[in-house]
């Protein structure tokens, strides 16, 4: 089993350590706000999966504020490595658990490298780790550092079944504002009255040109508590096509969702300077929220499963 990769940063724009590390910072605060109980997390580090392939580079956080959710960032290999090589015996397949807390440290610490190889191998006591090797500008000469993260080999058993959801074609597929934080907001004032879910609708616009490449769709949130009810509508949303074999239903839909996973994830996404931010709605099942990371980097995904009251 090996994997050797090399990330290489041509300036600022293109600066593949730091665009990991915002991914990664963005996945300790969910992590950070997850509801687990005190006692399965005394003494045990947070952590998350990393899973490798041939054409795939993947960071998995499971579980949150509600049992089945899940984040997934995906990097594109030729965007973000000038090297890439991966060899084991499950279909040059990898897929490992590390503590959040040390990737964070170690990109925080190659975030200004030029230069930052990537291995897998053991480490001083036998066990396996992602070996990291980087320079650092000094005053006088620029200096060579390691830094080593403790890393599990998940069987393979194991690796097969963590994947994302097997989800139906979404009804909606809409493309937000570009700052969440109008969305953040109003899901700020709805848990100011201790509201504990949103329900989140969207309907298409009727326009008179009747072109559906430039259909637009309101998103409403709705949320009630013992005293008040919240009501925001953001209208004249962009109607997403792109992958979707069938057009959106003339009619709203309407999910149900834990108020403060929704809060959490669009808080842990303003972390990630993204191009686009893409929600898909499927209806009975669950709200996708999408991140694309610039310069075609990858994707950032988030899955809010539906509550039932």
């Amino acid at each position: 089993m090996k994997f050797k990769a090399l990330i290489e940063s041509e300036g600022v724009a293109s600066n593949g350590q730091l665009m990991v590390l915002h991914v990664l910072q963005a996945l300790q605060r969910l992590e950070r706000a997850s509801d687990k109980k005190p006692a399965e997390r005394r003494g045990v580090p947070a952590t998350l999966v990393v899973k490798l392939s041939p054409d795939s580079f993947a960071f998995c956080h499971r579980g949150g504020a509600d049992e089945g959710s899940q984040t997934w960032s995906h990097f594109q290999i030729a965007r973000l490595f000038r090297e890439y090589r991966i060899e084991s015996k499950r279909n040059n397949e990898i897929a490992l658990e590390a503590p959040i807390a040390n990737l964070v440290h170690v990109f925080s610490s190659c975030a200004s490298s030029d230069r930052t190889t990537l291995r897998l191998a053991n480490g001083r006591d036998g066990r396996p780790i992602l070996g990291f090797g980087f320079s650092l500008t000094g005053n006088v000469a620029d200096h060579h550092v390691e830094q080593e993260v403790p890393v599990r080999v998940i069987a393979e058993q194991e690796a097969e079944t963590i994947r994302e959801p097997d989800l139906p074609e979404p009804e909606y597929q809409v493309e937000l504002p570009p700052s969440l934080q109008r969305l953040r907001n109003v899901l700020d004032k709805m848990r100011a009255v201790t509201a504990q879910h949103v329900m989140v609708e969207t309907t298409q616009e009727r326009l008179a040109s009747g072109n559906s490449s430039s259909a637009r769709v309101s998103l409403r949130m709705v949320a009630e508590a013992e005293l008040v009810t919240i009501a925001s509508t953001f209208p004249s949303l962009a109607l997403v096509m792109e992958g979707k074999k069938n057009d959106s239903p003339d009619r709203p839909v309407r999910l149900f969702l834990s108020l403060r996973r929704l809060a959490e994830v669009l808080a842990s996404f303003q972390q990630v300077a993204a191009e686009a931010h893409i929600v898909c709605v499927l209806e009975d099942r669950a709200l996708v929220l999408y991140a694309l990371l610039p310069q075609n980097m990858g994707s950032l995904i988030s899955y809010v499963p539906v509550v039932t009251l």
